[in-house]
């Protein structure tokens, strides 16, 4: 009891004694804090060293397998798919990648992923490393766009050129052909550049093209330069004969661009970056480019124009100086009649002036003066063998200017003529027109009853005989010369010298010493003198009748 009451009433002997600091911690439990912040440590540099987490779409998932499948830059891994899942539609796959964390500020809206496979394209056969490694993903980052974790793939290996390797350009088209993403950039048969992408405009007029031209071959891109496509082997038909144009293997197969600048704009200054190019069809097309003035005027035909088509030459004496537009059909319903409307542009440049400049003279009124003189558009065929049609001006003054438009449309008119052809046709139909009026039918029953009247006088007895008897008259006109022969001539000749023989004694008698000659010629005067003497006594007795009755008077005596 003493105890208990005593120790209870001191209270340090009752509370137990505490040391304090580390004299009582366990090394124990340094095991556990260590681990746990290894294991802290060890989750952050797992969260930081994995990056962002993205999703990119693909229209298939042919050789790609989650965990398996790398992300690529330069041959360099810095992403694996985690994941592979379709869409809410169904219609594309959706690929979950985990990027390394060093790779995020690359990740923007311009950056571009595509699937890298072996593949057969403009550029030759790609990806056959993807045989034996398999397929991954390839990007191409852009650090100037704006922070992104969903991209559309591309579905084909886009060439990603650097900006500073050479300068981008766009090509503008009518249609595409076989140019493609990778299709070469000539430049006299050299490849100097590629075809980047291809893509339809917006409002679906046509193509964009856009092109990458590598050092130093960019700086020879004027604003002047003239792209044509060069695909393929052209064959070209002319005077000369056959000739076949084709540039490098690689552009037959799978097409190909040139380019070239004319000689007068070598020296301008370069191209900008993203100049927009109009993509011609050919060399011939791309030499033709307008500059300067250009005319614009339609033509009207009354006949048929096939064979001429947009592009066709307009040439003046074989020289091109322009080049057909559009070729249409128009119905008049006022005269109920069709014609073609054919606009044409025409550049005056083409024609080397002498004595004087284009500025100096308005285009317009020179080729008014021209009509006025007789300038007349005609079509005529290029080639027997295509077809094919071009329009054709010659001055002709004779001819009058023949206008079938009203005068009321977009261009001025310029006079047209009928087709070589056309006129021979014409007169043929004319000519035809006129066989037509002739009595054909009864003509020929008339003929026929000639024929008949001619056969039945072949046939008659009546010929028979006549035939009989010109034989006999023959037979006695050929005893007739015989007897002529045996007694008629040698009397003949008999006659002839007695008559000879009397002309000697005619010359004779006529000879200037002949004695009869001179007495006839004695008697021819006599004769004179007498026929004179008759006349002065006729001239007498009409001035003096009374003489036949009293006689001659003599000379008067002097009183």
């Amino acid at each position: 009891m003493i105890d208990e009451n005593s120790s209870s009433s001191d209270p340090r002997a009752a509370s137990p004694e505490v040391k304090k600091g580390w004299g009582r911690f366990s090394i124990v439990w340094l095991v556990p804090l260590a681990a746990l912040i290894v294991g802290g440590w060890l989750l952050w540099r797992d969260v930081v060293s994995k990056g962002p987490e993205i999703t990119v779409t693909f229209e298939t998932a042919e050789g790609i397998a989650a965990g398996k499948t790398a992300v690529r830059y330069r041959d360099v891994d810095v992403g694996q798919v985690t994941s592979i899942n379709l869409d809410d539609q169904l219609e594309h796959v959706r690929l979950t990648i985990r990027m390394n964390a060093d790779f995020a500020e690359y990740l923007t809206d311009k950056t571009r992923f595509w699937v890298v496979r072996p593949r057969v394209s403009a550029r030759g056969i790609t990806g056959l490393e993807t045989i034996v490694s398999g397929a991954y993903i390839e990007v191409v980052p852009d650090a100037s766009g704006e922070r992104a974790r969903a991209f559309e793939g591309e579905e084909e290996p886009q060439y990603i050129p650097n900006n500073k390797d050479g300068t981008r350009f766009v090509l503008k088209a009518d249609e595409l052909g076989s140019l493609t993403t990778g299709t070469p950039v000539l430049l006299r048969g050299v490849e100097v550049g590629e075809v980047l992408e291809t893509k339809l405009d917006e409002d679906a007029t046509g193509v964009s093209v856009p092109v990458f031209i590598r050092e130093p071959f960019d700086a020879l891109v004027k604003r002047n330069t003239r792209f044509w496509d060069s695909s393929g082997i052209a064959l070209d038909l002319n005077a000369d004969g056959l000739s076949v144009r084709a540039q490098s293997v690689r552009s037959v197969l799978a097409g190909g661009i040139n380019f070239y600048t004319p000689d007068d704009s070598v020296n301008d200054e370069r191209a900008e970056a993203d100049t927009i190019f109009l993509l011609h069809g050919s060399l011939e097309k791309a030499e033709l480019l307008a500059q300067g003035h250009s005319l614009k005027y339609i033509l009207y035909f009354d006949t048929s124009v096939r064979g001429l088509s947009r592009g066709a030459p307009v040439e003046f004496n074989g020289i091109r100086v322009g080049t057909v537009e559009s070729v249409d059909l128009e119905y008049v319903i006022n005269q109920n009649i069709f014609r073609v409307p054919v606009v044409v542009t025409i550049e005056p440049e083409r024609v080397r002036l002498v004595g004087g400049n284009l500025d100096e003279n308005d285009p317009q009124a020179t080729i008014d003066t021209l009509v006025e003189n007789g300038l007349r558009a005609r079509l005529k065929t290029g080639s027997f063998i295509t077809g094919q049609l071009f329009v054709d001006l010659s001055m002709n003054p004779v001819t009058p200017a023949r206008y079938l438009g009203d005068g009321n449309g977009q261009y001025r008119e310029l006079p047209t003529l009928p087709q070589k052809l056309d006129e021979i046709a014409n007169s043929l139909s004319s000519l035809l027109e006129k066989v037509e009026t002739f009595p054909i039918e009864e003509i020929g029953i008339r003929l026929l009853g000639t024929v008949e009247g001619m056969e039945n006088i072949v046939t008659s007895p009546a010929l028979s005989d006549a035939m009989t008897n010109l034989k006999q008259a023959a037979a006695g006109v050929s005893s007739l010369v015989n007897n002529l022969d045996t007694t008629v001539l040698p009397a003949t000749q008999t006659a002839l010298d007695t008559a000879r023989e009397a002309l000697g004694g005619v010359r004779d008698i006529t000879a200037p010493t002949s004695p009869l000659r001179y007495n006839l010629e004695q008697a021819l005067k006599e004769l004179s003198a007498t026929a004179r003497s008759l006349r002065d006594l006729t001239e007498f007795l009409e001035q003096n009748p009374s003489a036949l009755i009293l006689g001659k008077s003599g000379p008067k005596e002097d009183e």
